[in-house]
Formats: structure tokens, C-alpha cells, sequence
């Protein structure tokens, strides 16, 4: 891979700014829906190439979702205060020998009337779902696969007017010619009637409130919608004004109904509330910053135990399968050029596959080196708290790591100048060679993370952040 073939998230986002500029693609709707929100995000990961893999789940597993989402469907206790919808991906903190939601688990437990709609998204987390703490009241995994089929069986026979021209658009335009017209109305169509079936799950499960620890589930929050039921976007992961999901304000000049917004996007931190001010969500006074379960875990854990080894320093980096060449020499080198005593671990990530192989080959020829999978434990916030130092090259980590407390550092790879304005603020500098990182290990001169950024990313009180939201709803609901 070389930077020529992957653009930059912020160089995708010019791009894809300047298309909407040219052409109104926001006002091309299928029954009252804008088609460009539905195709936007996949759009952008086409420009920017990234050939990111995920596992594959087993066949079995999604269809086993559908007998048992129909037994749930009919037993169902109605009446729920809200729900977390979330995937097995969450199952990421283990206590006491149970798998917890980092989302919503922490939630559930201290705020009576919730529950979880989960879907089975990464072939990682089938242990993990095996002994979770809580189950879900719905496997959505089957509205997923359900949808599937539906769209594809019963959809429109040839593509709709509004289908053909956005993707005539996109083909010639932006040069993709595999964004087809068929392509176009076969995402409606499947659209059409997922919302169609989470609209009669929620009618089922008496759903008040919809938490959703994900972007573009644009079926969700249209079922929400026509039921009447507020909608809160959990921030998951990098969500910046260059996110494909990140609707730019001039957006509004259309139908904001077509658009299918959430009702509130609760971010990390008043970071998040800044720089997405200028954004659809943020124009229309949507954005409340809540903090996180799993940051504030991972805070509280660093300042009771950690205590940094002067002889054995321990450096965590997380990997986002990107960029593997230039990484796994980056490392080579590195262990050449320091030749003291280390704990390197390369943490892989939970949603990818690709890069494991080449890390295990270092690491059987230098023991200092440690390669420990996604969904392994402790989890990765555990494991950064326990570091003197976080690396990786455009990472939510980056932000995480500030907000536990454990310094952080961006590597000079492809991909890295997604973390620009981070590095201007001074919080993580840029290693840009094996040399330079070996340099500041030996005289440990990265910088101490004050609380006041820790709370600056992301906000503390978690927990009384979300009940001022839900009784803001409670309010509005009235």
C-alpha cells in the first residue's frame, strides 16, 4: 500500500463535499428518503480504498438468528424504557467471568427499564456472546439477514428514476462504476423493509427511547421515527466532521426529515462538541456530550494500579490492519534500533483480519514483541491504562488513550494525517521514523496527560450524563 492509493479520510470528505456542491444529491429520494444518505458512507469507503476485511460469520450463525428472533418476537414483555442496540462486538469487558456490553451494560445495571437489541456482526465474538452478562431481549441479527432477502426477492424489478440518476452520478462523477442503478434501488429496497420489520419489533417490545451505538442504521431510526420514539446516536469510534456519516450543515437546505438524522448524537467529550458544531447535527443544537463507560473505567483503573516500570517500559500499539508492510518494518526496525528491555504489544483489531501472521513471524524471533488478538482480555482500555505509552496511526485509541490518562503517539504511516488537528493541540506527537521512537523510549520524554484533557475528550459521569438525556426526552415527550 502507499499513500497515492489511500487518500486520506479529510481528502475523501473534500471529494465527496465537492460532488454535493456540483450536484443537489441530497434532494434525489425514494419515498421520501434522501438515496445519498443511504449510499454516502459506502461511497466514501470505495474512494478511499482502505480494502479493510472483515471475517466472515458461518452461515449458520446469521440463520440461526431467525428461529430464535421469532421465539423472542412472541414472548416478548412489552413496555421497555429504552433499549441499547448494540452488537456482540461490544462484549468487550469481561468481569467476573461474564462478557459486558461496553456500551450499554454499565447503563442497564444502574438505570431500571432497559434492555439490549444485539446483532452478530464479527465471527470474533462467538465465545464472548457464549458467556455474556447480559442477553439481549432481540437478536436483530435476523432483521439484518430477514431484510436481506426481502429486498432482494420482492424488490423493485427495475431500478426506480431516482435510483438511475444518483447512480449515474456517482459512476461518472467520482469514477465508480460499479455504483450501478440496481446497486442503488437494491439498498432502498432492503432499506424499505428492514425499517418495516424493526418498526414492528419496536411496536412489539414497547420500546420508549432507542440508544444505538452505531452510525447509518438508518432503518432503526425511521421505525423510531413513524412510532414516535426519540433516538440517540451513540458515538462509536472516530466520528469527526470528515466521517462519512458527518452531514455537512448545507445539507438542511433540503427536507431534514429525508436525511434520517438521530434526534441527538451523545460524543465523548467536549471535543467532539466543537468540532462537529458546524455540522448538520450540531447546526440543529443535536450534540450533548456524555462521556464514556469504558474510558472512565479505564481512568479509574490506571490511577489505582498503574505503576510504570523504569526498566521494562510497556508500549501497547493498536492496530487498524492498514498500512501492514510499512508497520511490521517500522517494528523490525525499532527492535534493532532499541535494544533494551520492552514490552511491546500489538493489539489487533477486533473487526479486521489480515495482519496477525505477519506481527506472530517478528515475534517468535524477539520475545520482546507480544501480539494479542481484538477480542482477547483484559480489553484493550484495560491494556492501554496499564501502558506508558499508546501508539497507532489514526486510531479512536489516540483519543481514548488521552482520555484514560496514558500518553499517546501517532506513527508516520499512510493514513496518519487523519490525526492532524490531534497533533496540532500538542497531545500526540508524530514518531516518524523507528530511530525517533527508540530515542524517546530511552529517555522516556513522552508528556504527561493531564486530567484536564482527559476530561476535555471525554466527560466524566457517564451515568448521570445519560439520565440528564433520557429525562430531557422525558421532558420533550410531555
Amino acid at each position: 500500500m502507499t499513500s497515492k492509493s489511500i487518500p486520506t479520510q479529510s481528502e475523501v470528505s473534500a471529494r465527496i463535499q465537492e460532488f454535493e456542491r456540483r450536484y443537489p444529491v441530497f434532494t434525489i429520494c425514494d419515498g421520501g428518503v434522501s438515496l445519498w444518505r443511504l449510499m454516502r458512507f459506502e461511497t466514501a469507503a470505495q474512494l478511499q480504498n482502505l480494502k479493510l476485511q472483515r471475517a466472515p460469520i458461518p452461515r449458520s450463525q446469521l440463520l440461526i438468528s431467525l428461529p430464535r428472533a421469532a421465539w423472542q418476537f412472541a414472548t416478548a414483555r412489552r413496555e421497555y424504557s429504552y433499549i441499547g442496540k448494540t452488537s456482540k462486538e461490544g462484549l468487550r469487558d469481561r468481569r467476573n467471568g461474564k462478557y459486558r456490553d461496553i456500551f450499554f451494560d454499565d447503563l442497564i445495571d444502574a438505570v431500571p427499564g432497559g434492555a439490549l437489541f444485539a446483532s452478530f456482526d464479527n465471527a470474533g465474538f462467538a465465545m464472548n456472546s457464549r458467556h455474556m452478562h447480559r442477553k439481549p431481549i432481540f437478536d436483530d441479527t435476523s432483521v439484518v439477514v430477514g431484510s436481506a432477502i426481502l429486498g432482494r426477492t420482492f424488490g423493485k424489478r427495475s431500478p426506480s428514476k431516482s435510483s438511475t440518476r444518483l447512480a449515474t452520478m456517482i459512476s461518472s462523477d467520482l469514477n465508480l462504476p460499479e455504483f450501478t442503478p440496481r446497486q442503488v434501488q437494491q439498498k432502498y429496497d432492503v432499506y424499505r423493509y428492514r425499517a418495516m420489520i424493526y418498526r414492528n419489533v419496536l411496536r412489539r417490545f414497547g420500546v420508549k427511547i432507542v440508544l444505538a451505538a452505531n452510525t447509518g442504521l438508518f432503518p432503526l431510526i425511521a421505525a423510531a421515527r413513524s412510532l414516535g420514539i426519540p433516538y440517540t446516536e451513540i458515538q462509536h469510534g472516530d466520528f469527526d466532521v470528515n466521517h462519512p456519516d458527518s452531514i455537512p450543515a448545507s445539507a438542511l437546505d433540503t427536507d431534514v426529515s429525508s436525511l434520517l438524522l438521530p434526534d441527538r448524537l451523545a460524543v465523548f467529550g467536549q471535543h467532539e462538541v466543537e468540532h462537529l458544531s458546524g455540522t448538520a447535527l450540531g447546526e440543529l443544537g443535536r450534540l450533548r456530550a456524555v462521556g464514556s463507560p469504558a474510558i472512565a473505567s479505564g481512568r479509574s483503573l490506571r490511577e489505582k494500579k498503574f505503576r510504570s516500570d523504569p526498566k521494562q517500559p510497556i508500549i501497547i500499539f493498536t492496530s487498524q490492519s492498514i498500512s501492514q508492510e510499512q508497520v511490521a518494518q517500522f517494528i523490525l526496525d525499532f527492535l534493532t534500533a532499541y535494544s533494551g528491555s520492552i514490552r511491546f504489544i500489538i493489539r489487533l483489531h477486533p473487526g479486521y483480519v489480515g495482519d496477525g501472521d505477519t506481527y506472530r513471524a517478528i515475534a517468535r524471533r524477539d520475545p520482546r514483541l507480544e501480539v494479542m488478538e481484538g477480542g482477547a482480555m483484559p480489553p484493550t482500555h484495560e491494556m492501554i491504562a496499564l501502558s506508558d505509552l499508546h501508539l497507532s496511526i489514526s486510531s479512536i485509541c489516540h483519543y481514548e488513550s488521552l482520555g484514560i490518562g496514558t500518553p499517546t503517539a501517532v506513527l508516520g504511516m499512510p493514513g496518519h494525517t487523519n490525526m492532524t488537528k490531534l497533533m496540532g493541540t500538542g497531545a500526540a506527537p508524530l514518531i516518524e521514523s523507528p530511530e525517533q521512537l527508540a530515542h524517546m523510549i530511552r529517555l522516556r520524554n513522552w508528556a504527561v496527560v493531564t486530567s484536564d484533557q482527559s476530561n476535555y475528550f471525554f466527560r466524566p459521569g457517564y451515568i448521570t450524563n445519560m439520565l440528564e438525556l433520557m429525562r430531557e426526552w422525558d421532558l420533550e415527550m410531555q
